[in-house]
């Protein structure tokens, strides 16, 4: 993970079950964040994408990172260590 706070990426810590659970994300969210990309499920069974960013490019980025977060546990040796 990096110390630059413009790139924290917070993934290891599990929101703990409630009965609705999504607006309790977003406030978190509209509190901490000035961008979002939002992945869930609809009711209807369908993936369902939102999001505040306009460039696709940067929302693939945003994704690949998350991604590479959560495949790596969040763990990563920063660069002048490896």
């Amino acid at each position: 993970m990096t110390d630059d706070k413009d790139n924290i990426v917070y993934l290891n810590d599990r929101i703990k079950y409630m009965v609705d659970p999504v607006p309790m994300v977003c406030e978190v969210a509209g509190r901490m964040l000035s961008d979002v990309v939002i992945v869930g499920t609809g009711k209807d069974g369908s993936i369902k994408m939102m999001t505040t960013v306009e460039d696709i490019p940067d929302i693939v980025w945003y994704l690949e990172t998350a991604k590479h977060s959560l495949l790596s546990g969040g763990l990563e040796e920063p660069d002048d260590q490896q």
